[in-house]
């Protein structure tokens, strides 16, 4: 079985501000289920506008702001996990929606002086590592997500730029 059948990622962009490399993203989901040896997955990945992602947040977590990424995790299977692995996607089938920002990926790529294709790249990257078990409510569950994040991005050499938490 080939990482096509294995992991399914469905994009839908509906903003027209940021050019999207549908190819690109599913790849790196890919890239990325594969590293964190996650047995199947389902993901849809939608990339909106600030708008869209204010409702949705406001919707689903009462939080009246924009926000770069929302991930829900729809359903996870753990399968056979090998007891000594580091990663926390090991063995598992996931179902997840991850919605990104594209124009709080452009905003936030000026900041950090880095492209906005690179940061909307880390907010897939961000919302995948949820969706595997990650997380990033506390100060030690951060600094684990972060580094995991660089760890996926030193395959394409890219450095995410330092980030005020």
């Amino acid at each position: 079985m080939n990482t096509t059948d294995q992991y399914q990622i469905d994009i839908q962009n509906s903003q027209n501000q940021l050019a999207i490399d549908e190819t690109q993203l599913q790849e790196a989901a890919r890239y990325l289920l594969q590293t964190e040896q996650v047995t199947l997955a389902e993901i849809s990945l939608a990339i909106v506008d600030n708008p869209t992602m204010r409702e949705l947040n406001r919707q689903y977590l009462s939080h009246d702001y924009d926000t770069d990424v929302l991930s829900f995790l729809l359903e996870c299977h753990p399968a056979d996990t090998p007891e000594n692995t580091e990663f926390r996607g090991a063995g598992k089938f996931i179902e997840g929606e991850i919605i990104v920002s594209a124009d709080m990926a452009m905003s936030m790529a000026e900041q950090y002086h880095w492209s906005a294709e690179s940061e909307l790249l880390l907010y897939v990257v961000h919302g995948l590592l949820h969706l595997c078990g990650y997380d990033d409510l506390s100060d030690e569950e951060l600094k684990v997500m972060r580094l995991r994040e660089q760890q996926i991005f030193d395959h394409w050499k890219l450095q995410i730029p330092r980030r005020e938490e």
